[in-house]
């Protein structure tokens, strides 16, 4: 069996629609999301689900990606539950606009990174493994 990691490297509107398809219904422990404002970085490591074995009807895998933000001035949060929770985000989408990226999850919580030219890399982690758990919607 080939193991192919994915590693992608962003920075305008289509990357970001690539980034969205990627990390869509991706798990997100709230413990795995960090701020490093001295490096300027925002950093989430989530289980993603893997779209590209969809396409190609392929077995349904999940697999450990981080996601790390550069050039991020600052974060906002909006319904955002308590840090010391064992909270679990569902990715749904990232919207990029001239000098902030809103990445929203189910529940209506937004996380807003704000700063200039916020470019983004996506690396998995670790192998991927089946999952029973898919995703109901289509692609489209």
């Amino acid at each position: 069996m080939d193991i192919i990691k994915l590693h992608l490297f962003g920075k305008d509107d289509e990357d970001y629609n690539v980034l969205s398809s990627l990390i869509q219904d991706a798990a997100v422990p709230i413990s795995e999301i960090k701020f490093e404002l001295i490096r300027k970085q925002f950093i989430i490591v989530c289980s993603r689900y893997v779209w590209e074995n969809k396409v190609r009807n392929k077995e349904s895998m999940r697999v450990v990606s981080g996601v790390c933000f550069d050039n991020v001035l600052k974060v906002k949060k909006k319904n955002f539950p308590p840090k010391n929770s064992q909270h679990i985000l569902n990715f749904l989408t990232a919207k990029r606009k001239e000098n902030y990226v809103e990445l929203i999850f189910s529940g209506e919580i937004i996380i807003k990174l704000e700063g200039n030219m916020i470019s983004f890399r996506i690396d998995d982690l670790n192998k991927e493994w089946p999952t029973i758990f898919s995703p109901s919607h289509n692609l489209n």
